[in-house]
Formats: C-alpha cells, structure tokens, sequence
C-alpha cells in the first residue's frame, strides 16, 4: 500500500554517544517520532518519523544534531534518512505490549540493497510469516525488513532463500535490543502503557 502522498515518511538511522537519556528523552516526547528501534550494529537507533515537507525534516534533524551531553560533546555521531516509498507488508492490531510479549523471541531488520527486478524479493518476503514489516525506501537501501521469530534457524532460512536472489547486492542485519516507542505509545513512569489520544494510521510505516 502507498502512504499518504502528503505526508513525508521516513526511516531515520543514529548513532549516539554515551548517555543515552538525552537523546531518548527528545525523541520519545517529538510529535515527528512515531517509533523508536534500539538496535545492534552500526546503528544505535531506528527511528519511524514523518513531516510535513523537506524543511521541516530539515528542522528537526538540526534539533537532533543540536543534542548535547553534559561535557558539551553531541549526543548524536551520525544520522541518516531514508525516504519511505511505499509499504508493502505492515503488522495490524500491534502495540508496544505485543513487542514487551515477544521479548524472548528474535528481533531483526533486514536492510536489503535490491536495485532491480523487485518482484521476485517482494513476492517472498510477503509469503514468510516471520516477516512482519516490508518497507520499500529511498536511499541507502531498497528495502527495510523486519522480522520477528522463536527460531534463529528459521531466519538462517529466510536469509538463505533471499541471499539466492540474484538481483541482491548487499544484506545488513540489525539486532533490535528493545523497543523504546511505537505508534506513539510510550512506557510512562508508573510502568504503564500510554497510547496516543488521536488515530494514527496514516502516521506510522512501521
């Protein structure tokens, strides 16, 4: 399915350093930030965001690069953006107690680097029911894949039938490590599960 065509969707990937209240704290209470992914890897974060525009986008990464620790040193070392295209599997009737529910399973995004014939990666990645999430984007990758399973081995096996796919160039994985925000529900300070006042379908990719 397309998103809505007036609303800038996109996937923001950081790296920070040190304390990571800081950042965490700004991320979890700005409008623009839909969910938050801790992960492993080269990245720290992996942010669900959307805008009104480009400028606006370009605001808030400024907020973001403006983030300082205590010893005056930012809080973020590196931040990229990837323009959501289009959204081509997406977890229905989800919540951040879900994520809390699955803590002992596996966590992972797949970042797929597919320049051509889309087809055929689409087609199987739909069919894996460990797949929960297909995102088509723009930018460092063509595709953002997010997989939850009770079985390493059943990911080796995804990662094997995908890795045949010759149009495939490149394959990253990031270990999700926890899961600090999603859909605009956040833990609050008494533990609780806070859920969004207003309907945010068309606001979240992820």
């Amino acid at each position: 399915m397309s998103k809505n065509n007036n609303i800038l969707h996109a996937l923001v990937f950081m790296q920070n350093w040190g304390d990571e209240n800081v950042l965490i704290n700004f991320l979890k209470g700005n409008a623009h930030v839909i969910s938050i992914f801790h992960v492993m890897g080269r990245y720290s974060y992996i942010v669900d965001s959307n805008f009104d525009d480009k400028t606006q986008l370009s605001d808030w990464i400024n907020q973001i690069k403006a983030l300082k620790l205590s010893a005056g040193i930012p809080a973020v070392t590196s931040i990229q953006t990837q323009k959501v295209i289009e959204v081509f599997k997406q977890k229905a009737d989800f919540d951040l107690k879900d994520y809390r529910d699955l803590s002992d399973h596996f966590h992972f995004f797949m970042l797929i680097d597919n320049p051509h014939h889309d087809d055929k990666l689409i087609e199987l990645l739909r069919k894996m029911s460990i797949v929960h999430s297909v995102l088509h984007t723009q930018g460092a990758n063509s595709f953002i894949v997010e997989v939850i399973t009770e079985s390493y081995d059943s990911y080796k096996k995804l990662l094997g039938k995908t890795k045949t796919l010759k149009s495939i160039q490149h394959i990253e994985t990031l270990e999700v490590i926890s899961v600090k925000k999603y859909r605009s529900q956040v833990i609050d300070k008494g533990g609780k599960l806070s859920y969004p006042q207003t309907d945010i379908r068309e606001l979240y990719t992820l």
